[in-house]
């Protein structure tokens, strides 16, 4: 799941839609979608997926992961509009 939302800010980045910086936080993250408030509505659900699991300890199920997977895909769709 980490490699996955990483890979998302990394393809944010590569399209200019945000600056991948170690030092900001996943909420720091959407602030700075100003630009395009699709992706940052897109984005949101991910983070707090990402932070519920990643932070919370919180296991997460195969279903789940698919959901979570299917939100990234779209977000990546959404980036070449």
């Amino acid at each position: 799941m980490r490699q996955l939302y990483l890979s998302t800010l990394l393809w944010l980045d590569e399209h200019a839609y945000l600056r991948y910086d170690r030092s900001l936080t996943n909420r720091e993250y959407l602030r700075t979608l100003t630009i395009a408030p699709a992706l940052r509505d897109a984005l949101q659900p991910v983070v707090e997926a990402f932070d519920h699991v990643w932070y919370g300890f919180a296991p997460i199920s195969a279903p789940e992961f698919e959901r979570y997977r299917n939100q990234v895909e779209a977000i990546r769709n959404l980036s070449h509009v």
